[in-house]
């Protein structure tokens, strides 16, 4: 878990770094790559909490 913590927190300062970038210099390709960073975030969290329930929902019958 402590794993999943430090890259979620990675992930979140490289989409602000990413959105700062496009906010100073004006360059759109900056904030294509926040986009692309926040989509494959919000991916990954959606498939580990499936995962988990999942899991809460297998548990008991095994």
């Amino acid at each position: 878990m402590l794993i999943l913590r430090v890259v979620g927190l990675l992930l979140l300062l490289a989409i602000a770094l990413c959105f700062g970038a496009a906010v100073l210099t004006g360059q759109k390709h900056y904030m294509q790559w926040a986009k692309m960073l926040l989509r494959i975030g919000v991916a990954v969290a959606v498939v580990f909490m499936a995962l988990l329930l999942l899991e809460r929902l297998i548990a008991p019958i095994l």
